[in-house]
């Protein structure tokens, strides 16, 4: 099931969400804001701390939110690019899943598939979180497992390993 806005207003007044404004309440969403912190593995230095970061066309990036997110053991998310940013041709293109118990910040995987360079600026609204009540609490939640990787991340967070797919 899907939480509503009066879910999300109290779980980011609990402590959910940090920060939380509660004009980022969509009714079945909360908005999430670009940090300032952007690696890119087409340029030198590849990780820049900026207010302000220019994709190019078919350039890639990780990029940070600012809110931290507290996720309850019973639900999880998913983070969707804002429509607007779609309609520019920027797309958040690969992981977007919050597990239940995931604590840090989120890292956006975006890629700018347009004609034109857009840039992002820390602080405006590019992503949403939907959130979803499990049917039925789970065995184990990301934060009580050993083997997570991205626990209490904090800024864009690259991938743990490369051993997945080695660079050819």
């Amino acid at each position: 099931m899907i939480k509503p806005d009066k879910w999300i207003i109290k779980f980011g007044q609990d402590g959910g969400i940090s920060p939380f404004i509660s004009e980022q309440v969509n009714p079945a969403s909360y908005d999430v804001r670009v940090g300032n912190h952007f690696i890119c593995p087409t340029r030198t230095p590849d990780e820049v701390v900026s207010d302000h970061f220019t994709l190019y066309p078919g350039e890639v990036t990780l990029a940070t939110t600012i809110e931290t997110v507290c996720m309850p053991r019973n639900v999880c998310g998913l983070i969707l690019l804002k429509s607007s940013l779609g309609r520019l041709w920027l797309n958040h293109s690969l992981s977007g899943w919050i597990d239940p118990g995931f604590r840090g910040q989120l890292t956006l995987e975006f890629q700018n598939i347009g004609p034109v360079p857009r840039t992002l600026r820390a602080g405006s609204r590019v992503a949403q979180i939907v959130f979803f009540e499990l049917t039925e609490p789970p065995c184990f939640s990301y934060d009580e497992r050993s083997d997570t990787h991205y626990k209490n991340q904090t800024g864009a967070t690259r991938a743990w390993s490369d051993d997945f797919f080695k660079k050819t």
